[in-house]
């Protein structure tokens, strides 16, 4: 039972973290259009940003993970 408490904290953590580093994100006033249609620009990022995206994206997996495990871990 201990190991379910451990990952629910982690989960809580990682729901923190996410909202956190995606709020801290520029939006973009282009519109999803615009980076369909720049090409380049949409996997990558320059600077903080590129550092925001790249964060965001491994918080959003280690949730994922985590939600997994919890619902395994549960039963």
């Amino acid at each position: 039972m201990s190991i379910l408490i451990l990952f629910i904290v982690l989960f809580a953590l990682a729901c923190v973290g996410l909202v956190f580093f995606v709020l801290l994100q520029v939006p973009k006033q282009a519109g999803l259009s615009a980076s369909l249609g720049g090409g380049g620009d949409l996997f990558g990022g320059r600077g903080v940003e590129g550092g925001l995206i790249r964060i965001s994206s491994v918080l959003g997996g280690i949730f994922m993970l985590l939600a997994l495990l919890i619902d395994i871990v549960s039963r």
